[in-house]
């Protein structure tokens, strides 16, 4: 199993264009805490993503610009809830399909499913490198912020 995580300190949202961006949300899209918040912010088009009824496991996803994609992995039903490692593990796997179907290489991520839904750092890298290390056809860079 190849190590396909790389961490760094920095901000997420100056990451490279060629990087597509991912994050945890709920299946009611409230993005209401957290780094959702900037991505709502940022992104918005919430409709847009209700209207693909993704549902736990599953993920939505907005184009930005031409070949980078921004990922909602739905990891839980509603925001008050805590997401299991085995539906972060779906939607991932639901995400990679899209990449490996969209051309996306590149990745950046904070650390998901960890923060307000509680998931541990070390079981999620694992699974990240379960999931996309196996062909070495995947590189994922995590943002780790540190505030000044």
């Amino acid at each position: 199993m190849a190590n396909c995580v790389r961490e760094i300190e920095g901000d997420l949202f100056s990451a490279p264009k060629d990087h597509s961006l991912a994050h945890c949300v709920a299946a009611d899209l409230k993005m209401g805490a957290g780094i959702a918040v900037r991505f709502k912010q940022l992104y918005g088009k919430v409709d847009e993503l209700k209207a693909q009824n993704a549902g736990v496991g599953g993920v939505a996803v907005l184009a930005d610009g031409p070949s980078r994609y921004v990922y909602y992995l739905i990891t839980k039903k509603t925001y008050n809830l805590k997401p299991t490692y085995d539906d972060l593990t779906k939607s991932l796997r639901a995400m990679k399909e899209h990449m490996a179907k969209s051309g996306v290489g590149k990745l950046a991520i904070p650390r998901i499913g960890c923060g307000i839904d509680g998931l541990e750092w070390g079981k999620v890298k694992e699974i990240l490198n379960t999931v996309f290390g196996e062909d070495g056809a995947y590189e994922i860079v995590v943002y780790n912020y540190v505030p000044k």
